[in-house]
């Protein structure tokens, strides 16, 4: 299992501790996930180009489409949580936009430099790398476990499907797992953020639980589009 933290490691090493911000509305990316996405705007444009020129990390933060509060929008442009990333792909767009494919690699706590030459944003990042806490309030075997259950439960249907099923047959940490499970269960983005923003994994786990929970008692809740009856044919 240490060959996943191993790999993130490498990933970091040489990091400067200072990244570009993209601002992503209403996406979350997670450490280990996968995100597709398109870049038009100007500023955007020029924050990939120089990534891509440098080789550098970006720090992908979410930003909600409302922010309901002076105090939200005040913290909203000056720290955050936020996911640094590497381009693992990327396509140049006739219109002169981006098509990115972005990993994430490990989270940060994102305070925004007030002074850049760049018209995008610049900030310095404290990395926040998985912690484990020495005493344990949770058996993390049996939470492993439990969290594969009731995802394979929830998703059973898409078993087949390859994202699901490496998520199911990955031998790798919790705190990984949680990462995996809920960059594949269609969470909320505000959930998503309470995910990116827990480096305590005991307590990641415990939110992915509950979620779960949820989720499966909706589905129980609704009925079964097979349950109709079945009409026979008059003749």
């Amino acid at each position: 299992m240490s060959s996943h933290g191993d790999l993130t490691e490498q990933h970091l090493k040489g990091f400067s501790g200072v990244a570009p911000i993209l601002k992503l509305e209403d996406r979350v990316l997670l450490p280990h996930s996968l995100l597709q996405i398109r870049v038009t705007a100007v500023t955007d444009c020029q924050l990939i180009a120089a990534a891509l020129t440098e080789k550098s990390f970006v720090a992908v933060l979410f930003k909600q489409s409302h922010l309901k509060t002076d105090a939200d929008l005040h913290r909203d442009q000056n720290t955050g949580y936020v996911c640094l990333a590497s381009i693992v792909t990327s396509y140049e767009l006739e219109s002169g936009g981006y098509s990115i494919l972005l990993r994430g690699v490990c989270r940060a706590h994102a305070v925004m430099l007030k002074e850049s030459d760049q018209l995008y944003g610049m900030a310095t990042l404290e990395l926040k790398r998985d912690y484990y806490a020495s005493q344990p309030m949770i058996h993390r075997e049996h939470r492993h476990l439990e969290l594969l259950n009731f995802y394979s439960r929830i998703f059973s249907p898409h078993i087949s499907d390859p994202i699901h099923y490496n998520v199911l047959h990955q031998e790798i940490s919790l705190g990984h797992l949680c990462d995996n499970l809920a960059s594949t269960s269609s969470l909320e983005p505000t959930l998503c953020q309470l995910i990116l923003e827990e480096y305590d994994v005991d307590l990641r786990s415990d939110l992915l639980l509950t979620f779960l929970k949820k989720k499966q008692h909706a589905l129980r809740s609704k009925p079964s589009p097979y349950a109709q009856p079945i009409e026979f044919s008059q003749n």
